[in-house]
């Protein structure tokens, strides 16, 4: 079976695309989140607007409008480059001077999760901290010696291949002998 590609309908397609342009146009902008404005200073309608029915504020007002009726873009680099950064919608509302900041309590949400502090290193026991130190800087140790001291003498490597091993025995030796549970209930 030979697998169709969809077909594009493209009155369909075209009558779409100019109504979303219509419904954009006629959205409402502030000076600061992106209205328009004439060469002169005043502010630029939509096309289209005031020619609608009046009924539904996102009823496209023209929903026929041809693509000539949207205004031309700026026709100079510094015009296009100044519209670009005038249109930015998360561009605060005024500049922030040194006095303008949110107050602490504000910052913070009420019914926030906040983590418990975690206990310090220095509660475990302390026999129990230095095995844990010595079965894992042995081996750190050995491959330290292995790259940047060849010649380390033969009592060291054996003493921390020893302090490695009994590191390693006394918490294989400390692991509890007897299961709580039975493991999984089913």
């Amino acid at each position: 079976m030979k697998d169709r590609e969809p077909e594009h309908n493209e009155s369909t397609d075209e009558a779409a695309w100019l109504d979303l342009v219509a419904r954009l146009q006629d959205m409402p902008a502030d000076e600061t989140h992106g209205g328009r404005t004439n060469p002169d200073g005043s502010r630029a309608t939509a096309p289209g607007s005031g020619t609608g029915t009046g009924t539904d504020p996102h009823e496209p007002a023209n929903p026929g409008a041809a693509p000539d009726s949207i205004p031309d873009s700026p026709r100079s680099a510094a015009e296009r480059t100044r519209a670009i950064f005038e249109n930015q919608p998360l561009r605060p509302l005024s500049p922030r001077g040194p006095r303008d900041y949110d107050e602490p309590g504000e910052l913070e949400s009420e019914g926030e999760f906040v983590p418990p502090e975690p206990p310090p290193f220095s509660t475990g026991e302390p026999l129990v901290v230095l095995a844990w130190m010595g079965a894992l800087g042995g081996p750190v140790l050995l491959l330290l010696f292995a790259m940047f001291w060849r010649d380390a003498p033969l009592p060291v490597i054996l003493g921390i291949i020893a302090l490695f091993v009994a590191s390693a025995g006394y918490l294989l030796f400390r692991l509890p002998q007897h299961r709580e549970d039975d493991g999984a209930a089913v």
